[in-house]
């Protein structure tokens, strides 16, 4: 249940985080700058939102799909913990996790989770921008 929207979010965010940058004038300049220069210019001056943009994008819309998706993976969990004498529904897990801590309880170690998918959503970009210049795919 957690896959699908956690890759919308996770491309959708990245793609509209991009489409507003390259409309942004900043990002028209970039553009402009990128197409005199040509072939002149090495692989990392060649993606399109830049070094530094790309990771923090990619960083964000990692952050905004976990965030999204998280209180499925708590669900996930509780699931598995319980006894097959006492298995609930995922519906009643959902309701008891909710009555006892509340909706901030869907959200239980969000923070250490956002620690790893951080470093990996914008590496992630960075090489998927990177490979597709090297590799000269639009």
């Amino acid at each position: 249940m957690s896959v699908a929207p956690s890759g919308a979010v996770f491309y959708g965010v990245y793609d509209m985080l991009k489409s507003a940058y390259l409309h942004s004038p900043e990002g028209k300049k970039r553009i402009q700058y990128m197409k005199q220069q040509g072939q002149e210019l090495n692989a990392l001056d060649q993606l399109e939102l830049g070094p530094v943009r790309t990771l923090l994008y990619g960083a964000i819309s990692g952050a905004c799909s976990e965030a999204t998706t998280y209180p499925f993976e708590v669900l996930r969990r509780q699931l598995q913990l319980q006894s097959k004498a006492n298995k609930l529904s995922a519906f009643a897990t959902f309701a008891k996790i909710v009555e006892q801590g509340g909706i901030p309880a869907l959200y239980a170690g969000l923070c250490p989770s956002l620690l790893q998918v951080l470093p990996s959503a914008a590496i992630s970009y960075f090489v998927y921008e990177f490979m597709k210049i090297v590799l000269k795919v639009e």
